[in-house]
């Protein structure tokens, strides 16, 4: 074992001691919030980063792993909030037609009566 393999050996049980406080709270309060709450998807997002970096710069592939599986249990969450989203736009976009279509219908019929 060399210098440089065992001093990044050391760092990554250091990173995974730092992340027992962050997985700690993942556990008890996080995990209770409900799965489309913004803070959880923040927090979610701020644990795939540190685990990417540490996958990056320590070679930790449990990092890489934990970065993985909370992106894809993420982006499933994120994927049904995107199309509620699009849901809710497209019925204002509907509603909006249909009250421009009764604006114009009422103008016409007044129009008409005035002649």
């Amino acid at each position: 074992m060399t210098l440089s393999s065992l001093s990044l050996a050391l760092l990554r049980v250091n990173y995974r001691l730092a992340r027992l406080p962050l997985q700690l709270v993942e556990d008890v309060a996080v995990a209770r919030l409900d799965e489309q709450a913004p803070i959880r998807l923040a927090y979610e997002q701020i644990l795939i980063e540190c685990d990417r970096a540490a996958a990056y710069l320590l070679s930790d592939r449990t990092a890489a792993r934990r970065a993985t599986e909370l992106t894809r249990r993420t982006a499933s969450v994120r994927l049904l909030i995107a199309r509620e989203h699009h849901r809710v736009q497209h019925r204002g976009v509907v509603l909006l037609d249909e009250q421009r279509e009764r604006f114009h219908q009422r103008r016409q019929q007044g129009v008409g009566s005035l002649t």
